[in-house]
């Protein structure tokens, strides 16, 4: 049977935590985004930035769509309250006669912010060839937070190398580059650029985080501490991202710690910016992070979650949720409460079977599920005849030699393993969707969410089965459980 993928849309109503359930939209980690015209958003490792002036927010990012060796451009997307996204086209594209943007060129990590001396916004990017040679920053600029932008031209920060870049505005209205200055020997370091007045090139150095070898670098700033966030140099295979908590910019810093749960590879996703949403009655912080798809770059997809600083011991803490809410007026957020179904009280059919598990919810997962001969199927799920979010909850270990280094490859003996397995969902015993249950360390419970209509009562079944992955192993991840909203 054709499996189809189902295409989930991510909707935001901007209301309290009164609201009725109906009538509240939420963030969905991890499934798929549309946009108002039902396209899919492509806007990855960028930025998501507030304009007072229109009070609407918009989102930066590369547009990876098709072919990814091909430079397509900076997509921006628009928003009232941060979720519901309309494309306003490219902020900038490539152009003829400019190395820098031309169409094999590297045009990644695209930031902006204002400057207030010149009355201009500022797109800074991390600005390279096909073969990573460059290892500049590239800056452009717009009075129109839409742009288009006119480029200004690329350098190499300080004269140093400048790989994974980001950038962080102060409260103070000044402006840094932040950035790891390559994998040679005499590279590796992190630093903090204090850049001049008007945006468009670095002054001194701040900071240097000597030979630390990490990317993707953010700030979260607090009214008393400094948290900066990046990851380790895996590509587009996900790690452990890491934190460091400083007084002051100038340090010192703190030693590092993860983000996340150790195992869940920061729930698969790498650091890429933390948007501040100050609302009228609570600061909030939002990571937001890529999901990178390494087989399908276009599919990669964008998880969202709030974190919590701790000023006082300089710790960030950041838990998984299925879906939430938040005011973006307000600053507030919410998740609701769902149904559990576990998945050891299901039925199962050829290999499929409960098997001990000490960290599953019930110390069981049911394995063995394989294609459509292999199945689970569980029984008596409550639904309301209108779209559902469902979060299936499981292990997969198949790359669990891989760590926070950059290159190994765990698997030696050449098996099918991949980064992520596919399972089939099927409901009332209709066609099949396609789930992508993305890998983990040994015994990391995972989970991902679908949306699917189940029929109104209590008479729906959900049956899993497998579907092959890019080595053509059918296996679907070890099942914990389902969780209906």
């Amino acid at each position: 049977m054709l499996v189809k993928e189902l295409l989930a849309s991510v909707l935001l109503l901007a209301s309290s935590a009164q609201a009725k359930p109906s009538d509240v939209r939420y963030i969905v980690p991890g499934a798929k985004w549309v946009d108002t015209e039902g396209n899919f958003i492509s806007s990855h490792a960028g930025c998501v930035v507030f304009n007072p002036s229109d009070k609407l927010w918009y989102w930066f990012g590369q547009d990876v769509k098709g072919d990814n060796s091909v430079f397509q451009g900076i997509n921006i997307y628009s928003s009232v309250d941060m979720v519901t996204w309309t494309r306003l086209g490219h902020a900038i594209g490539p152009q003829d006669g400019v190395p820098e943007l031309s169409l094999s060129s590297v045009v990644e990590r695209p930031k902006v912010i204002w400057n207030e001396p010149s009355k201009q916004w500022r797109l800074w990017w991390h600005s390279d060839n096909s073969t990573y040679g460059e290892l500049k920053q590239a800056v452009a600029t717009s009075p129109n937070i839409t742009g288009p932008y006119t480029f200004l031209g690329s350098h190499r920060p300080l004269g140093d190398f400048s790989q994974d870049f980001g950038l962080f505005q102060d409260d103070d209205g000044k402006a840094y580059t932040l950035y790891s200055n390559g994998d040679s020997a005499v590279g590796r370091d992190n630093k903090i650029d204090l850049l001049n007045a008007d945006f468009t090139n670095q002054t001194e150095t701040i900071y240097k985080f000597n030979d630390i070898d990490l990317e993707a670098p953010t700030i979260l700033r607090t009214p008393k501490k400094y948290y900066i966030v990046m990851s380790h140099k895996t590509g587009y295979r996900p790690n452990n991202v890491v934190y460091f908590s400083a007084d002051k910019l100038a340090g010192p810093w703190s030693i590092g710690a993860y983000i996340a749960p150790p195992g869940t590879r920061t729930f698969n996703t790498q650091s890429g910016w933390i948007t501040r949403v100050k609302g009228t009655k609570q600061t909030t912080y939002i990571y937001v992070a890529d999901r990178w798809d390494l087989y399908d770059l276009e599919d990669s997809r964008y998880v969202w979650l709030p974190i919590v600083p701790n000023d006082k011991t300089g710790a960030l803490e950041m838990k998984w949720r299925d879906i939430w809410a938040l005011d973006a007026r307000t600053g507030e957020f919410f998740e609701p409460k769902g149904t559990t179904y576990e998945a050891e009280r299901g039925s199962v059919t050829g290999n499929a079977r409960p098997a001990g598990a000490p960290t599953a919810s019930g110390n069981m997962v049911v394995t063995g599920i394989s294609g459509s001969s292999s199945t689970l199927t569980i029984s008596g799920i409550k639904g309301t005849g209108e779209p559902q979010w469902v979060s299936f909850y499981y292990i997969n270990n198949d790359d669990m030699g891989f760590g926070d280094q950059p290159a190994g490859s765990p698997d030696r003996i050449g098996g099918k393993f991949a980064l992520r397995r596919f399972a089939t969902i099927s409901i009332n015993g209709g066609a099949p969707v396609l789930l992508k249950q993305p890998s983990g360390n040994e015994g990391i419970v995972l989970s991902v969410p679908l949306q699917l209509t189940l029929s109104k009562g209590s008479k729906n079944t959900i049956t899993i089965g497998g579907s092959p992955n890019s080595n053509g192993l059918e296996w679907a991840a070890d099942l914990d459980k389902i969780v209906v909203y």
